[in-house]
């Protein structure tokens, strides 16, 4: 059982522990035991696993070779498997770098154990029955430079300021700017920091993609008081917020107002039959302009009652519409 337990101490390469370190770990665990005994075992384990041993400095340090394969008692199942999978597939753009690289022997065993199944039954039909979909237009995302997203992602780890070059939307050129990274948001393909700037308080919400070059610095990041991501995201800021919440009151065509029957806008919403047999939905929204997309996207499916100053706002669009669309 030392043993065992002192494999499952051993880190990966380029990681190393050293036979004293184990011995604490060890004897912390209940295993009372000597650097020389740790020593003996860990020569004669080499033999049998992929353990390297780095003495190039002291205090030499043991690790499990590259590229290993993962072992464990008992081995991973196909519905761990299958985690693995999925997890690689649809979080990997969520992980830190060193998390994926740790977590890389795990999916490279998932694909093992997964591909040693016959494909037309069990588990690994899963793979081929399941995706994840986006509603809208797709459009295809901006290329992200592999080290400015593992910069930031290790920066925000770390909790340590970094320094940019930025190219804004409106810039010709790129910046160089010091940020406080605070949260990682993704939308619609996109990966989104939330920081601030220097030793400012104001949150700035910048895209990875236009970033040209990212620094991590030694340097602990400021984080605003009361700061809390996800009362930055029900702020509406995300969805680029025009204004405060507002209680739209809206006309649906019976069909187009068929599926907020099953997902609301709102805990508030109400739903009555018109007159002319179209739906009244009435909720406390966020004035955005994603709002105002999703709605002009239902074209004349759905006119705005309420408030004036967002059916004005309709009005002048289909007007400018109109005039677009007469020859």
């Amino acid at each position: 059982m030392r043993q065992w337990d002192m494999l499952h101490l051993i880190p990966r390469h380029p990681s190393k522990i050293s036979t004293t370190d184990l011995v604490q770990r060890l004897s912390a665990e209940g295993f009372n035991t000597t650097a020389r005994t740790i020593q003996r075992d860990l020569t004669k384990l080499s033999a049998t696993f992929p353990l390297i041993c780095d003495d190039r400095d002291k205090p030499y340090g043991w690790s499990w070779r590259r590229g290993s394969d993962v072992m464990d008692v008992p081995g991973m199942d196909t519905h761990t498997a299958l985690a693995f999978y999925l997890a690689k597939k649809y979080l990997g753009t969520m992980l830190p770098r060193e998390s994926l690289k740790h977590l890389q022997p795990h999916f490279d065993m998932a694909g093992k154990v997964l591909n040693a199944i016959p494909t037309d039954t069990g588990i690994p039909v899963w793979r081929n029955k399941i995706r994840v979909l986006r509603r809208g237009q797709f459009l295809t995302p901006p290329t992200v430079q592999v080290e400015v997203q593992g910069t930031v992602y290790d920066a925000l780890l770390l909790n340590r300021k970094i320094r940019v070059s930025y190219c804004g939307r409106n810039d010709s050129s790129a910046k160089e700017h010091e940020l406080n990274p605070l949260g990682i948001i993704l939308k619609d393909g996109l990966i989104y920091l939330v920081c601030t700037y220097w030793d400012y308080e104001e949150i700035k919400l910048l895209p990875l993609h236009r970033m040209k070059t990212a620094q991590r610095l030694d340097v602990p990041c400021q984080i605003p008081g009361g700061f809390n991501l996800d009362e930055y995201i029900d702020s509406g800021e995300l969805d680029f917020a025009i204004g405060e919440t507002i209680k739209l009151k809206v006309l649906f065509s019976s069909d187009a107002a068929f599926h907020l029957g099953e997902r609301s806008l709102s805990d508030d919403q109400t739903v009555i039959e018109h007159s002319d047999g179209r739906m009244k939905i009435t909720a406390s929204v966020q004035d955005t302009s994603e709002l105002r997309w999703w709605l002009l996207g239902f074209g004349d499916n759905v006119e705005v009652l309420e408030p004036k100053s967002l059916r004005d706002n309709f009005r002048d669009i289909v007007i400018g519409m109109t005039e677009n669309y007469t020859d």
